[in-house]
């Protein structure tokens, strides 16, 4: 393979097989193609592909990275595992986690169905869930797995209460979902690892075979997965980690930026290749983003740096109130896609979603189309939830937050009384709710009638559950759901005929989604493989841009790992960026100037940054300060315009002047 193409420190980067290896990669330095090539050189090197595994944190990554492998490599690189972290320890899993004390065919839950399970059992334990919000234990649940912890309450003075209902409720929380025969999300790092730590042959057996480990992103990574690497790479030592500790922004989902900057602790005898080059921006764009990340008092010694000299100096603009800045930025948009720009290649990036809502009313008023990026979830609405629900209980009898879910879905005669007296007799009697639907004309306390038709159900679904373990799943779905007059359930539940109708599609959709499946599968073909792969794929995605022809909003957290010729990062104000803290956690400004640091990043020709001067907070208008970041870049890298000083009336031709040269900085290089 020719690696003349590549800059010396990629070819380092490359070259360099043995033993630990940290890359740090800057923004937009080509880290993908270090990795790929990487690949193929371990195979040019007469590595068997399936002693490779490199693994990252989207799907949408993993297969791009295996169609450049398989493209540059040829068929001998289809054995190298190229994978989600998630992906790769459902593998673990399926193989091994019987070990634990699971079934071999095991589910995995969603957020709702996770959700459910928290407030049984904070219910068990006799906590109002009016008081304390279940999504919030879930996620301090969820934090604690992340950092390969238990949840425990905190000393006096340290925590509050939220920590104490968490440590009550994880036990029954787990309890929950191994009844079920399932796991979470999170489960699929901490169990591998678990299995690694107690089943020496299994860890042998994993790491024997993975003789080169390759992590993209690994600033995302949290502590549970760095134990899952050190357990697969603590013999042979051959882990090459691709990240950068300026785009360090997830701490919120787990990841740890000391993963990065305590690499030699971790991965002994380390060396490191720093890619500092950057193909994406202009000169002022990474010189300016230099300046304020470099502030940062613990981070890795590097400065970008670009071929790409000079370019239009980054527009600072300060406007009176949110609706003018809004105004501002849509008048701007408009006229660059005026001048030639596609709206494909603009972005408003912002700090939280809020304040997409000015920006939206200016370009629907200016007819510019856009596109809000990470809104509600396709796999969030009620009729597909209910269809998933359908599709779990035929897989897995033990899911019992789908059952009750779906057992008076659509209206069969089974009511919440029903539901509440069946569900009590099966914890006196300690059967599971399954075994007490098919016992139910034992039950006394239920009403008349009621054992009759939960008799109906279970007929219903066992008859269904023999046949789809036959295959011909798709077809099966359809007639189930003919039969139970779902389509017909979810229309006359909708506000409108519009409603019904995507209500309709969305149903439809589901159902072409298994049937695409089968097609690929095969004879391998399961309900609760299917499951499986929908949950991961639901789980792992990344919130990104889908259609064409429209100009994209997102938060800065979605923007990583992407790029436009224009952006506008709008809202650079003490409290929202850096922001004073979400959801009562403490601030972290050092984790708020590498934000800052991607938001800039993500431009290749023009950054315009913006900000207020007054907001309307809680119906009261609040003075706003301009960001301590925009201080850090230096002034003859800014154009800096107030909008409060343009005076009001018909423009003057001075100005007029000062706007044409304004719009001439935004206009492409290839507009006339």
């Amino acid at each position: 393979m020719d690696l003349s193409h590549l800059n010396p420190p990629q070819r380092a980067a490359v070259l360099t097989t043995e033993g630990p290896l940290l890359v740090l990669a800057g923004a937009g330095s080509g880290k993908t193609r270090v990795i790929t090539h990487r690949i193929v050189h371990l195979l040019d090197q007469k590595v068997p592909a399936r002693n490779i595994l490199a693994v990252t944190f989207t799907n949408k990554a993993a297969a791009e990275m295996k169609e450049r492998v398989i493209e540059m490599g040829g068929p001998r690189a289809l054995g190298v595992t190229l994978s989600t972290f998630h992906a790769f320890g459902a593998e673990v899993l399926r193989e091994h986690l019987p070990k634990l004390g699971f079934p071999r065919k095991f589910a995995i839950v969603d957020t709702g169905d996770q959700i459910a399970l928290v407030r049984r059992a904070m219910k068990e334990r006799q906590i109002d869930d009016k008081a304390f919000d279940a999504r919030k234990v879930l996620t301090l649940i969820s934090r604690a797995k992340n950092s390969g912890l238990e949840p425990q309450p905190k000393p006096e003075g340290q925590g509050d209460d939220y920590d104490l209902v968490t440590h009550l409720v994880f036990p029954l929380y787990q309890l929950g979902l191994k009844a079920q025969g399932a796991v979470d999300f999170d489960d699929l790092i901490v169990f591998p690892s678990q299995l690694f730590a107690r089943f020496p042959e299994v860890r042998t057996k994993f790491a024997s075979r993975f003789k080169y480990i390759m992590v993209d992103e690994y600033q995302d990574t949290n502590a549970a997965q760095l134990e899952l690497l050190r357990h697969l790479g603590e013999d042979h030592g051959n882990v090459c980690v691709v990240g950068d500790d300026d785009q360090c922004i997830y701490s919120w989902r787990g990841a740890e930026v000391r993963n990065i900057l305590e690499f030699e602790k971790f991965f002994p005898g380390g060396k490191e290749v720093r890619l500092e080059q950057n193909y994406r921006s202009t000169e002022v764009i990474i010189d300016s983003a230099n300046a304020v990340i470099e502030k940062n008092p613990q981070r890795r010694a590097k400065r970008m740096w670009t071929s790409n000299k000079g370019g239009a100096r980054i527009s600072v603009v300060c406007a009176p109130t949110e609706e003018d800045e809004a105004r501002w930025v849509a008048a701007e948009i408009k006229t660059a896609i005026g001048n030639g720009l596609h709206p494909d290649e603009i972005a408003v990036l912002y700090r939280v979603n809020g304040q997409s809502r000015f920006i939206e009313e200016f370009l629907r008023e200016k007819q510019v189309f856009y596109e809000v990026v990470g809104g509600s979830e396709f796999f969030d609405r009620r009729e597909v939830k209910d269809v998933i629900a359908y599709f779990k209980v035929l897989a897995n009898k033990k899911d019992e937050v789908s059952l009750l879910r779906i057992v008076n879905v659509p209206a069969r005669g089974i009511g919440d009384v029903t539901m509440e007296r069946l569900t009590a007799w099966s914890l006196a009697n300690d059967m599971p709710l399954w075994q007490a639907l098919t016992q139910a004309h034992e039950c006394d306390t239920l009403p008349t009638g009621a054992a009759e038709k939960i008799g109906e159900f279970v007929a219903m679904i066992e008859g269904y559950r023999t046949r789809f373990d036959k295959g011909n799943l798709s077809h099966l779905s359809r007639e189930l759901l003919k039969e139970i007059g779902f389509v017909d359930h979810a229309r006359a539940n909708a506000p409108s005929l519009a409603a019904g109708d995507r209500k309709s599609k969305a149903i439809n959709h589901v159902l072409a989604s298994l049937e695409a499946f089968e097609k690929r599968e095969g004879k391998k073909a399961s309900l609760l493989t299917y499951l499986n792969r929908l949950s991961l794929d639901t789980r792992e995605e990344d919130d990104e841009p889908q259609t064409t022809g429209r100009v994209t909003l997102m938060t800065i957290h979605g923007a990583k790992g992407l790029e436009w010729k224009l952006v506008f990062l709008i809202g650079v104000e003490e409290d929202l960026l850096p922001h004073s803290g979400m959801q009562g956690e403490a601030p972290n400004p050092e984790e708020e100037r590498r934000l800052c640091y991607v938001g800039m990043t993500r431009a290749r020709d023009r950054l315009v940054m913006t900000r207020t001067a007054m907001r309307i907070k809680r119906g009261k208008e609040v003075p706003r300060t301009p960001s301590r970041f925009l201080s850090d870049i230096p002034e003859h890298f800014c154009d800096v315009v107030d909008l409060a000083a343009i005076p009001e009336g018909p423009p003057t031709p001075k100005e007029l002047n000062f706007f044409a040269s304004l719009r001439e900085k935004l206009k492409p290089p290839s507009a006339p």
